[in-house]
């Protein structure tokens, strides 16, 4: 598919060709008019030369000189009064003014020749067109070749103006994709000063101030989980001395909001790269293995492991990494009923494949890019325990790693893939 910028480059180039033919070709008939105009002048002024001459002696050696010319290239007729003829050539009639005469035998085909009428005869001055001719020619080939290498230079140059264009547009979607991808401090870095480097100054001013923004949001929640820990730390240690069911219920919903503030300041310190990544070659199958056999006890679940021959090593940090798999794992446990949940490991091209599928209802495909986001729960979840977080720490663990997290279908239910780069970044 042909993109705008070379559409509009091919289409500028268009127009300039057709622009350059049209110049060219009046240029060339402009000129050629301009050559036989000064021949017929220049035949025009011998011939008023001649006539001033006065001495028919005189005339008789004028025209006998001119009709001695090589080739014929200058032909000279004098018809007189007395029936005198003189010159090298016999036109059957006479004329006044310009006119083109053809030629017979040797020599030039045709001549551009003036006659005028005297007292005393009739007189006709000619001179050879062939020059004419061979000057079109040149002035021909001339402008062709002038048009042809403007044109080749135009297209070369809309050409190269559409790539450089191309590319930049294709770096400032490469920004906008990481961006979205969670690389919030990728920007354009467009220095210019024409459109496009202004249109990439002013998107990089809009990611600044959404960083920002997303910063403060995320130090907000953290601050206020931080502080919050310690007055719901101090509240526990006083009820749970105090006997009573209400009491025991009132410890497990403080033991709850703890849980979610500890979930929150570590997402926020994820996301913000302030977790220490203790990166070392892991076996990703055996990571697996180990979720799975913590999982196994569960009876209401059957629990599928899928795993390659070959060991599948990747620089990971195994903590997170098993982190995340049990937040894929209990999210299909809470939010699935008695069905089968398969993990399962892969490698695709340099990266690792590693998914966890349940045979639930799924997540429609308009919210699952909203699910990895903070506190996201959708109406069909609300009922069931859970912060809205599990989801965004996969991502934001992912991540971390260079990785990448993309939900599908399971035909039935949801499947999660969380890809890993097999090597160091």
């Amino acid at each position: 598919m042909i993109s705008s910028s070379m559409r509009f480059a091919l289409a500028i180039s268009a127009v300039f060709a057709l622009a350059a033919v049209v110049a060219g070709g009046m240029s060339y008939i402009l000129q050629a008019k301009d050559l036989q105009k000064r021949l017929e002048q220049d035949v025009a002024h011998t011939a008023h030369s001649l006539a001033s001459t006065q001495d028919p002696q005189d005339l008789a050696e004028l025209i006998a000189a001119m009709a001695a010319t090589p080739d014929r290239a200058v032909v000279v007729e004098w018809q007189g009064a007395d029936g005198t003829r003189l010159g090298n050539i016999q036109n059957p009639s006479r004329f006044e003014g310009v006119r083109n005469i053809s030629a017979s035998g040797d020599g030039p085909d045709g001549y551009v020749a003036f006659g005028m009428q005297l007292g005393s005869g009739w007189l006709m001055v000619g001179r050879d067109d062939a020059w004419i001719t061979e000057s079109r020619e040149v002035l021909l080939q001339t402008t062709a070749w002038g048009l042809g290498v403007a044109l080749v230079l135009s297209v070369a140059l809309a050409l190269a103006v559409a790539r450089r264009n191309e590319a930049r547009i294709a770096h400032m979607q490469d920004v906008l994709l990481a961006v979205r991808a969670g690389n919030h401090a990728a920007r354009i870095g467009a220095g210019g000063q024409d459109d496009l480097d202004r249109v990439g100054q002013e998107v990089d001013q809009t990611l600044d101030r959404l960083e920002a923004g997303m910063a403060a949001i995320r130090q907000v929640s953290t601050d206020v989980a931080h502080d919050l820990r310690a007055p719901l730390s101090r509240l526990r240690l006083r009820l749970e001395p105090l006997p009573g069911p209400e009491i025991a219920r009132a410890v497990e919903e403080i033991d709850t909001i703890s849980a979610t503030f500890d979930a929150i300041l570590r997402l926020s310190r994820l996301q913000s790269r302030t977790v220490p990544l203790e990166a070392e070659p892991q076996d990703l199958g055996a990571l697996m293995i180990e979720v799975a056999e913590l999982f196994e006890p569960d009876t209401g679940h059957k629990l599928t492991l899928t795993l390659p021959k070959d060991r599948v090593m990747a620089p990971v940090d195994r903590e997170l990494i098993l982190q995340a798999l049990v937040n894929l794992v209990q999210n299909a446990l809470t939010h699935t009923p008695s069905c089968e949940i398969t993990l399962s490991l892969r490698t695709e091209g340099d990266s690792a494949v590693l998914a966890v599928a349940d045979q639930g209802p799924g997540i429609p495909e308009a919210d699952r890019a909203r699910v990895l986001q903070r506190f996201v729960r959708l109406d069909g979840s609300r009922s069931s325990a859970g912060t809205g977080l599990g989801l965004a720490m996969v991502e934001a663990i992912a991540s971390c790693h260079d990785g990448s997290v993309r939900l599908g279908d399971n035909n039935p239910g949801l499947k999660v893939e969380i890809r890993l780069p097999l090597t160091a970044g």
